[in-house]
């Protein structure tokens, strides 16, 4: 896999991972969503699911609960933010940030 192909790969995750707790959002808007199902929805695996999620908490899209240990996740759910609420229900942002591969 070369770097380009690689970057692809994180960029849909992380836009799966957005995608995902968005969903969630709507449907429980106080519910925290578990890392181990959305996880099984993006058909990642814990590790690289767990750096992106970090990643993306850095970026303020979403938070992490950490008041918890759930190995292998850095943290057993999480919730979108207003900021990740915002791209995602802006599609040409959304895509800016995190392009679709091909």
């Amino acid at each position: 896999m070369n770097a380009s192909t690689e970057t692809q790969d994180y960029f849909a995750l992380r836009r799966c991972i957005l995608k995902t707790l968005y969903e969630f959002f709507k449907t429980y808007p106080f519910g925290l969503a578990e890392l181990r199902s959305i996880d099984e929805t993006c058909q990642s695996n814990p590790e690289l699911l767990n750096w992106n999620m970090v990643y993306l908490e850095k970026c303020a899209y979403l938070e992490l609960d950490k008041s918890m240990d759930c190995p292998p996740y850095v943290s057993c759910t999480a919730t979108i933010t207003a900021k990740g609420i915002d791209l995602v229900e802006n599609p040409q942002k959304l895509e800016q940030k995190f392009p679709e591969a091909g």
